[in-house]
């Protein structure tokens, strides 16, 4: 399998808005990161400032990055 990773550019649709999880990242980058949890699995991840340039609807919705990263694994998994 081959996994491109580049930045997002404003064109660009789908897909997660990533949420650094707690237990890697336990003080917050900024002061205008929130603690919240994570839709899908429930852990206590921090919701960032959207860049600018882009917008919420421009995305799926949020998760935190382990379940980004199953949720992008598996629809790999179904174009094979």
């Amino acid at each position: 399998m081959t996994l491109k990773i580049e930045p997002r550019k404003t064109t660009d649709r789908g897909g997660y808005l990533t949420m650094p999880l707690r237990e890697n990242v336990p003080v917050p980058g900024s002061e205008n990161w929130q603690l919240t949890n994570c839709p899908q699995c429930g852990r206590e991840c921090w919701d960032r400032p959207l860049p600018d340039g882009l917008t919420k609807e421009m995305f799926a919705g949020r998760l935190c990055t382990m379940c980004a990263l199953r949720a992008g694994i598996s629809q790999l998994d179904r174009k094979t």
